[in-house]
């Protein structure tokens, strides 16, 4: 049995939305502490994490862990319909989820559940990273907005407490500067100085998580994979681990 409700559905909805940027249906874990998803893209080049904490409903009740299957993108449409007042109920049936939006009329859609094919994921638990920082996430987006205009990749470094990103091409180049030791750039560690680079094209689907909060974290090392993490405290946690770009010639 599982029942809740949520009146904050731009939470779910804008979560959602950032998570079917990427992959269009998931396997979703329902548990003792809230929904929770891990699942890669069919590239397996980005990995995302996702928990929305039962803390972030109004009710939430239930009775032992379940997993369903969800198309991302029907459930997106639905929880677009729900106005900025109205409060979104959940209410898993046999072999179908059932999601009721109330406000001043109340409105009732049933999605099937869907059986998923598991994708082997990387061993996230045991990645190990040269660096880690707090980074202004709007700045952050920018960097990789100017680096759009010029490519279609990016390479990030963190030298002496410095982050550089920069994009060239044969003819063009451009690059953003970021000291530490403001609030737009905090650094937790620089164990080395790090350098690789990534795919504009995932980046900018990732950032679209900025509009919940207004800094992530970032772990870095060379030629490895991302970790990128937005956190509301105690309601939602949405991390993403994006695979290097490799680099040509």
């Amino acid at each position: 049995m599982f029942e809740a409700e949520i009146t904050d559905v731009s939470l779910l909805r804008d979560s959602i939305a950032t998570i079917a940027d990427l992959i269009d249906e998931t396997e979703l874990r329902i548990t003792e502490n809230g929904i929770e998803m891990i699942a890669s893209d069919r590239a397996v080049v980005a990995v995302v994490n996702f928990i929305l904490s039962k803390n972030s409903f109004k009710t939430y009740n239930y009775d032992k862990e379940t997993k369903i299957g969800i198309n991302l993108l029907s459930l997106l449409q639905i929880l677009r319909r729900a106005g900025t007042n109205d409060s979104l109920s959940i209410k898993l049936l046999e072999n179908k989820l059932e999601l009721v939006i109330s406000g001043d009329s109340k409105r009732r859609f049933v999605l099937p559940l869907i059986d998923i094919s598991k994708e082997e994921l990387p061993p996230l638990d045991k990645l190990e990273f040269s660096a880690t920082f707090h980074v202004n996430a709007e700045i952050f987006n920018s960097g990789i907005e100017d680096a759009e205009l010029i490519t279609d990749s990016i390479v990030l470094s963190m030298i002496n407490n410095q982050l550089v990103m920069k994009a060239e091409s044969d003819s063009s180049s451009t690059q953003l500067e970021l000291p530490s030791g403001t609030d737009d750039l905090k650094v937790i560690k620089v164990n080395e100085p790090v350098r690789s680079r990534y795919s504009i094209d995932y980046l900018k689907k990732i950032l679209k998580a900025r509009k919940f909060v207004s800094h992530a974290v970032i772990d870095l090392a060379t030629d490895y994979p991302m970790r990128i993490n937005f956190e509301v405290p105690d309601k939602m946690q949405l991390g993403f681990v994006l695979a290097p770009r490799v680099e040509e010639g």
